[in-house]
């Protein structure tokens, strides 16, 4: 046994419940300002420093959202005057994805409900299964005018409106106070004898230049100025490939950025946020379909309508940091990833409807060997069709990637089906209609539906109990199979007709599915990982999103783009990677992956060569790097092609390797602040030339500018240059800035940049090795300490189980001591409590795992009584953590304890 000092004995070690007294006391109270309700306005205020103030006029009803020094942030419009309005749209939202030259007429006043019925229309089988096809609007719009009475209520004040409906419809609005100086309102119409249909909110834009940015994944420009959006998760939008350019000269359809079938502003991952140059940010925090009118109707102004009768929203003062920030720590972060993910992954996708089994096996046995032969660096390896293998076959490929060090990744996604994908069993889907864990119709059978791949399918229910334990039994076996990740695909396919086991219909639950569906994942993978705590950790990435309040993000490492073209176009292929990847990692989805070559092949060629590198060169200094396959073509490896390309993208592996530090460096910040790890200029640098807009670029860091070539054929880039002196890092061309500078970009070279006087990536990689020798810094924690049923169980982690691996620590050691009556007992390897000579020495019992550690043992003839339970840890690197937890009490042969973290 491992000897140590245990200095000053029990009393001495630290204990949660101090721990916990700290934390409660630590930080400045923020007083609170109460409501304010006098006879011509109502007002409330943010919470903490420099708050904003949320003021409503009486009459005529008017609200404005104003800074602590007085300043307009955001106003809503005047009343419009026009009384009831009638409304009738027969294709709104537009079939095909256009934007209608003649739109549906609105009405701007600060809140209008909408009587009457809406109905939509959805794309009910195939790949576009759920997206919006069109839909039917009648009835009429009125406008609250005044406010008729108004109390405190808390911290805030609860209104009640009239509006210019003469069948009497009034609304609700309440008024509070948020976190990070934010004010929020609640807004509830009441209809009298006609349903409501929607509510709408509309605000001014005075400044013709204030600037829109967010919405989540779209790919159309990273202002979203003048024009209009759904709030409607979307999936396989694709562009027009060889009929882009007809698609094109066609008006409404968005150009060269058109996508079928929803048109250039479709997204797979939603936002109901946005940033405004203003100095505010606005989130809506509703799931129902929502419409948002940004200055697209009207040049003045901008509206957000949401489905229903209710609309509840928040407003954020400040700059885009701060406004990041406050956001994002409502609608979530996603989460810091194992360091090796951030290292080159392949994934070996499966080739629908032609592949098989013998096929995929032989590719994936082949891939290892070329990896191998040609030296190319890979930390994580995805068996995209491992449910298609025998068992035999997948425990023997684990086994190897595990052996050659990769992580060995699998696949899942949320529905079942008789499909040819290759990527599930056709009796899971027998299995899953027999013991009714899918959706429902409005009869109460299974709802069922032609799936992406075209076989009969059915989507899993995750509001169903006994479905999240059957899933969560999916995951748990995978991982105790080997796997060590996956991808989550799909999430999409929720369509408004379909009933679920908790009452609600899919119109209210098709934004929210992807945060059931993601959050039952991450708590089955924090099952696993506590039970396992030598195995992980467990990484995983997701397809479809909604990051609205409590959001899909805080679930997910990674997120990836959806089903990209094998193509340069700026709608669906290469082009519209950047704008994707730089709106969603405002709203907190940072995690971006691409698939580098794209996937969708069906109306664009193979992956040529030339796709394939810049692809790659592409994601070299995005968040993952991740070589992924197409539909009909499988996945484009490098050795399918030449020996240039082969040593080109072993030169990009190898430059990702050296990313890797800074690129986890800076995930470990977007966890803290919501900043992405992939910035956009307007954020990072906006003194480059035209970083306003710019959407191909952006910076790692505030050191390391990054702009990819994105246009099939080009030898040279443009790259606007921020202020100061920049250095390329492959040639060493110098840049002064800010200007906007034409540098050589032929195939084999990726233009990217690092201050004059900088080395982002060797600093990084320093810090990370000094972290590592630091042995102030512990490299393990304890989480748990627990006595009961005559067993005491200890479980931690590794702080930093890169570092823990670097500092060479190959096992963790746990002692354990009972206190009672002021006396200390040492548990020994034989289950006994021993009390030694001196407190101050300590016996330390070997636990199993470094990165995740355990200690269980069995505590021989306790004596009944009270204890306080303490456990220390070393991992011989001479860092010690400690931790306490106490009481557990044991009566007869039974003992319960209560673990305090």
């Amino acid at each position: 046994m491992l000897r140590g000092t245990w200095r000053g004995g029990p009393a001495r070690w630290a204990c949660c419940g101090a721990l916990s007294l700290g934390l409660l006391g630590a930080g400045p109270q923020t007083a609170l300002a109460a409501p304010v309700i006098d006879d011509d306005r109502i007002a409330v205020t943010g919470l903490g420093p420099r708050p904003a103030t949320l003021v409503v006029d009486r009459a005529p009803l008017r609200l404005t959202v104003r800074e602590a020094d007085g300043t307009v942030l955001l106003r809503s419009t005047a009343a419009d005057g026009r009384g009831p309005t009638p409304v009738l749209a027969l294709a709104d939202p537009q079939p095909l994805g256009s934007n209608p030259l003649l739109p549906t007429a609105t009405r701007y006043a600060p809140l209008v409900v909408t009587l009457g019925a809406r109905l939509r229309t959805e794309w009910p089988a195939g790949p576009w299964e759920a997206n919006t096809l069109t839909g039917t609007l009648a009835g009429t719009r009125v406008a609250a005018t005044r406010v008729v009475a108004a109390r405190a209520e808390g911290d805030g004040a609860a209104l009640e409106l009239a509006t210019d409906d003469p069948g009497g419809t009034t609304v609700e609005l309440r008024l509070l106070p948020a976190a990070d100086g934010a004010v929020r309102m609640r807004v509830r119409a009441l209809g009298r004898a006609v349903p409501v249909a929607a509510v709408a909110a509309s605000f001014a834009s005075p400044d013709r230049d204030e600037r829109f940015r967010g919405f989540g994944g779209r790919h159309n420009a990273l202002d979203q100025r003048g024009q209009a959006l759904l709030g409607w998760i979307q999936q396989q939008n694709l562009g027009a490939g060889p009929l882009g350019p007809g698609v094109a000269a066609v008006p409404g359809t968005g150009g060269d950025r058109y996508l079928f079938p929803n048109g250039p502003t479709a997204a797979y991952s939603v936002s109901p946020s946005f940033l405004s140059s203003r100095g505010y940010g606005f989130l809506l925090e509703r799931d129902e379909l929502s419409n948002w009118r940004m200055a697209s109707d009207r040049p003045d102004a901008w509206q957000v309508e949401v489905d229903g009768s209710a609309l509840d929203a928040r407003v954020v003062p400040g700059d885009a940091p701060r406004a990041i920030a406050a956001l994002t720590t409502v609608t979530g972060r996603q989460r810091v990833p194992p360091r090796w993910a951030v290292e080159p992954m392949l994934d070996r996708s499966t080739v629908a409807f032609t592949g098989n089994a013998a096929q995929y096996l032989r590719s994936v046995r082949d891939d290892l060997r070329r990896l191998a032969e040609l030296d190319i660096p890979i930390g994580a390896y995805r068996i995209e069709g491992a449910a298609q293998l025998a068992p035999q076959d997948l425990r023997e490929l684990v086994a190897e990637l595990r052996r050659r060090g990769i992580r060995p990744i699998v696949y899942f996604r949320p529905f079942v089906s008789q499909d040819g994908a290759g990527t599930e069993q056709p009796e899971v889907y027998d299995e899953a209609i027999r013991r009714g864990l899918v959706v429902r119709n409005g009869l109460g059978q299974p709802y069922l539906f032609p799936g992406n791949f075209l076989g009969v399918s059915a989507l899993l229910d995750f509001t169903n109990p006994e479905t999240v334990r059957w899933w969560t039994a999916r995951i748990h076996a995978a991982l105790d199979a080997g796997a060590q990740g996956f991808m989550q695909d799909f999430g999409e396919q929720v369509l408004s007709d379909m009933v679920f086991h908790d009452g609600r219909r899919g119109d209210v639950l098709h934004n929210r599915y992807p945060e059931l569906f993601h959050g039952v994942t991450r708590r089955a993978l924090d099952s696993w990982e506590r039970a396992n705590p030598d195995r992980g950790p467990v990484w995983f990435f997701t397809r479809a999103g909604y990051l609205g309040l409590d959001g899909s993000a805080r679930h997910e490492h990674g997120s990836f783009a959806g089903d990209g073209n094998t193509d340069f176009s700026r709608s669906s292929g290469l082009a519209s990677q950047a704008p994707d990847m730089l709106n969603r990692g405002i709203a907190g989805q940072y995690g971006f992956t691409t698939d580098i070559g794209g996937y969708f092949d069906f109306v664009t060629p193979e992956t040529t060569k030339e796709l394939l590198l810049r692809w790659a060169q592409w994601a070299v200094f995005s968040p993952y790097f991740r070589l992924h396959g197409s539909i009909n073509s499988g996945t484009h490896v490098p050795w399918n092609y030449d020996e240039e390309t082969v040593a080109r993208y072993r030169d990009l592996s190898r430059l990702r390797v050296r990313a890797a530090p800074l690129l986890h460096e800076q995930f470990r910040r977007a966890a803290r602040t919501g900043r992405p790890v992939a910035a956009p200029l307007w954020l990072a640098a906006p003194d480059a030339p035209g970083a306003a807009t710019a959407d191909q670029e952006w910076m790692v860091g505030p050191d390391l500018l990054v702009a990819p070539v994105v246009t099939e054929g080009a030898t040279t880039r443009q790259v606007p240059v921020p202020s100061g002196c920049w250095e390329h890092g492959e040639t060493g061309e110098r840049l002064d800035g800010p200007a906007l500078r034409t540098v050589d970009a032929p195939l084999g070279r990726l233009p990217w940049f690092v201050r004059c006087g900088t080395a982002p990536l060797e600093a990084a990689a320093a810090r990370e090795r000094a972290g590592c020798r630091d042995r102030r810094a512990p490299a393990s924690r304890i989480t748990t300490v627990r006595l009961a049923r005559g067993r005491v169980a200890v479980r931690g982690t590794a702080t930093d189980p890169g570092c823990a691996r670097r500092r060479g620590v190959r096992r963790v050691a746990v002692a354990v001591a009972l206190e009672t009556a002021g006396r200390c007992r040492f548990l020994t390897a034989a289950g006994r409590l021993e009390r030694p000579r001196d407190c101050r020495r300590i016996a330390y019992l070997p636990a199993t795992g470094t990165a995740r550690f355990a200690l269980d043992r069995r505590v021989r003839s306790l004596p009944a009584g009270r204890y306080r339970v303490w456990a220390r840890a070393t991992d011989r690197s001479g860092n010690v953590e400690r931790t306490g937890v106490g009481d557990a009490r044991r009566a007869r042969l039974r003992s319960s304890a209560q673990a305090l973290r």
